[in-house]
C-alpha cells in the first residue's frame, strides 16, 4: 500500500509547483499586457493603410454602348436617337 504524504512532502510539493508555474504565468501576463497591445496597434495601422490604398484606386467604368448611325442619316432633322434595334 502507498503511504500517505507527510506534511513536509505536501509543502515541498506546493512550493515546487508554485516555482514551476510562476514563469508560465509571468509569460502569459507579459504577453497580455505588453505584446498584445503592440500587435493590435500594428494590425490597426496596417488595416488603415489597406483601406487608404483601396480608396485611392479608381474604378474604371466602361462607356455606355451607343448605336452606330450610318452616314446617310447623320444630320437628318426628323430622326430621334435610337434606343433599340429590331430585326
Amino acid at each position: 500500500m502507498k503511504k500517505p504524504a507527510s506534511n513536509i512532502e505536501q509543502r515541498y510539493s506546493s512550493i515546487l509547483s508554485f516555482v514551476l508555474a510562476l514563469p508560465l504565468c509571468a509569460v502569459i501576463w507579459i504577453s497580455m499586457k505588453i505584446v498584445w497591445p503592440i500587435l493590435r496597434f500594428c494590425a490597426k495601422l496596417a488595416w488603415k493603410q489597406i483601406v487608404k490604398a483601396l480608396s485611392k484606386s479608381k474604378v474604371v467604368k466602361p462607356p455606355k454602348a451607343t448605336l452606330y448611325t450610318p452616314d446617310c442619316f447623320k444630320g437628318a432633322p426628323n430622326l430621334a436617337p435610337a434606343k433599340s434595334v429590331r430585326f
